[in-house]
C-alpha cells in the first residue's frame, strides 16, 4: 500500500543518531528536526525546558478530519556521543563503543519519512501534532514541564517501545520513588561501640526485611542506592537508601509503600534510631482496555498493512503515561529498537520501514473512518 524511500528513511536515521543529544543536550538535534519539518510545511514551536526545549510541530493538513498526536523524545542515553552507526546486512547498529541512540531517534525517522511520503504522493490528511520531548531518559522530566493542554488531538501515539512493530502497550505501571535516612547515634568504634547505633546496620536490616525484585506479574520492588558512615572509626550515625515501587494496580502499589513503611518502623524501634521518609509519586499508570477507540485504532491500522498486532503490559515508564494523566487517551507503540540502553543496541532496517506504514496507516485509519471521529 505505501512505498517507502527506504535509503531515504535510513539516511535520515543515520542522520539523527550521528547527532549527540543526552538529555537536557538535545539542542542541535532539535535544529535538525525543524529543519526537515520546517520543509515539510510543520509550524514548529520550540518550547523552553530547563536548560533544553520540547518541540511541538503542527501540520495543519488538507482536509477536516480527527486531529492526531505523534510522540517520540529527543534524548538518549550515554554514551551517545560520536555514534558511529555500522550497517550488517538487515540492521543498523553502533560500532560497538556507543548506544545506538534508536531509542527514540527510530520514531523521529519514521515521522519525517511518513510526510516526505505524504507530500510526494500529495495524500490529503487531517491536522497532525507532533510532541518530541527532552530529558525523557531522565524521568520523563521534559513531558512533565510541557503544558498538554495546548494539545488538540483527540488520540495520542507515543513510538516509545521496543520489539517488534505490532506490539501495542495496553497497560503501563504507576511507579513512586522512596527515600529512607536513618539516624542513629555516632560513638569511637574502638573506644565504645556499645554506645552508638549503627545506622548501616539498621538500615542493612530494613533491606532485608523489605520484598526485592519480582513480587506479582504485576509489581517490584527495587533498592538501588545506598550510602552512609563517615569513616571505619565511627560507629555510622547517619545511612540512607532510595529505592522505587512500581505496580499496574495503584492499590498494590500503595500496599507495598505501606509495607516498606511497617518495615522500617519497627527495626528503628527495636535499635532506638530514628527515620525520615521521603517519597514522590514518578508517575501515574494507566490501562487501555483491547475494546477502547485507540486500541482499535491500533489493531485496524496494524491488520490493514497486514502487521499482526499484539497487546501487552509494560513494566516501564514512557511520557505515555504522563499524556494520558493529562486526559489524552494515548498508547504506547513499539518502533523497532532492540537491546536499548546498551552499547549492543540495534534496530532491523525492516523496521523502520513497517514503523513508517504504521505512522501512515494510523493517519488514514483515523481520518477514513467515522467510529474514530
Amino acid at each position: 500500500m505505501y512505498t517507502i524511500n527506504r535509503d531515504r528513511l535510513v539516511e535520515t536515521f543515520i542522520d539523527l543518531v550521528k547527532i549527540p543529544s543526552p538529555s537536557w543536550q538535545e539542542h542541535k538535534v532539535m535544529d535538525y528536526i525543524i529543519g526537515r519539518f520546517s520543509r515539510l510545511g510543520a509550524e514548529c514551536i520550540p518550547f523552553e525546558c530547563d536548560d533544553s526545549y520540547n518541540l511541538l510541530m503542527r501540520l495543519a493538513g488538507n482536509k477536516a478530519g480527527t486531529p492526531i498526536l505523534l510522540s517520540g523524545h529527543m534524548d538518549t542515553v550515554i554514551p551517545c556521543d560520536d555514534v558511529k552507526p555500522v550497517i550488517k546486512g538487515k540492521k543498523i547498529t553502533s560500532d560497538g563503543t556507543t548506544v545506538l541512540g534508536g531509542d527514540d531517534k527510530a520514531a523521529i525517522a519514521m515521522f519525517i519519512e511518513a510526510f516526505e511520503h505524504i507530500k510526494e504522493q500529495n495524500i490529503p490528511h487531517a491536522p497532525v501534532e507532533i510532541l518530541l520531548s527532552c530529558a525523557e531518559e531522565m524521568g520523563l522530566k521534559g513531558i512533565k514541564k510541557f503544558d498538554l493542554s495546548l494539545l488538540k488531538s483527540k488520540y495520542g501515539f507515543v513510538f516509545d517501545s521496543g520489539g517488534d512493530i505490532g506490539r501495542i502497550i495496553t497497560e503501563a505501571p504507576f511507579h513512586s520513588n522512596m527515600t529512607v535516612t536513618i539516624t542513629g547515634k555516632a560513638s569511637h568504634a574502638g573506644m565504645a561501640p556499645e554506645k552508638g547505633i549503627n545506622a548501616i546496620n539498621v538500615i542493612s536490616e530494613i533491606i532485608t526485611k523489605l520484598p526485592s525484585g519480582r513480587i506479582d506479574n504485576e509489581t517490584t520492588l527495587n533498592v538501588g542506592i545506598i550510602s552512609g558512615g563517615r569513616a571505619t572509626n565511627i560507629v555510622a550515625e547517619e545511612a540512607m537508601c532510595s529505592l522505587e515501587v512500581r505496580s499496574i494496580e495503584n492499590k498494590k502499589m500503595l500496599a507495598i509503600e505501606k509495607e516498606v513503611r511497617s518495615v522500617i518502623k519497627e527495626t528503628c524501634r527495636r535499635h532506638k534510631a530514628k527515620f525520615r521518609i521521603d517519597r514522590s509519586l514518578e508517575y501515574e499508570g494507566f490501562k487501555i482496555s483491547p475494546d477502547e477507540r485507540i486500541a482499535r485504532i491500533c489493531h485496524d491500522a496494524m491488520t490493514g498493512i497486514k502487521i499482526k498486532p499484539v497487546m501487552l503490559p509494560m513494566g516501564g515508564g514512557s511520557d505515555t503515561n504522563i499524556i494520558n494523566k493529562s486526559g489524552l487517551r494515548s498508547i504506547n507503540l513499539s518502533c523497532g529498537m532492540r537491546n536499548i540502553h546498551s552499547t549492543d543496541e540495534y534496530i532491523k532496517i525492516s523496521d523502520l520501514e513497517k514503523g513508517t506504514k504504521l505512522v501512515l496507516s494510523i493517519i488514514e485509519t483515523v481520518q477514513n473512518s467515522s467510529d474514530y471521529s
